[in-house]
């Protein structure tokens, strides 16, 4: 289920190649898509997107939502009271979260995200490490004009 397969397989050449999919659920909502990890080409770049039904990405519908993952300045687990395994991407403007049936798929996908992100592959055996961007606030300097 969750094999790479290249995209003109799937006769879509220039959507990228697909690094993982399967049913997730998201966060928010606690529904299952169907998602689809691809990876970056010269036309599109990496990105995470989902589908109500894995019937309907294979119909060739448009994605419901499509994250480019270099939009996003950390993907990183998450904690929550509900689920026990999840993974959050941050974008500048909306944190979206998915749920993972295992901590094995967890990490699986997680370093396939990071992966793609960081445009590297992570040798085996290595824990995928999430990029930081920390904000510091500047407070304005406090200039007397005489």
């Amino acid at each position: 289920m969750m094999s790479v397969k290249s995209s003109s397989s799937l006769g879509e050449p220039s959507t990228g190649p697909i690094v993982r999919s399967g049913y997730l659920k998201k966060l928010k909502t606690s529904k299952r898509k169907f998602f689809v990890l691809r990876a970056e080409t010269c036309d599109c770049s990496a990105r995470l997107e989902y589908y109500d039904t894995e019937k309907k990405f294979r119909s060739g519908q448009i994605a419901k939502r499509s994250i480019p993952l270099r939009t996003c300045f950390n993907i990183n687990k998450r904690s929550d009271t509900k689920y026990k395994h999840v993974i959050a991407l941050y974008t500048k403007d909306d944190r979206f979260c998915v749920v993972l049936e295992s901590e094995e798929d967890q990490e699986s996908w997680l370093k396939a995200l990071i992966s793609l992100q960081q445009g590297e592959e992570l040798p085996d055996g290595e824990k995928p490490r999430p990029t930081f961007v920390t904000r510091v606030p500047l407070k304005p300097t406090n200039q007397t004009h005489t």
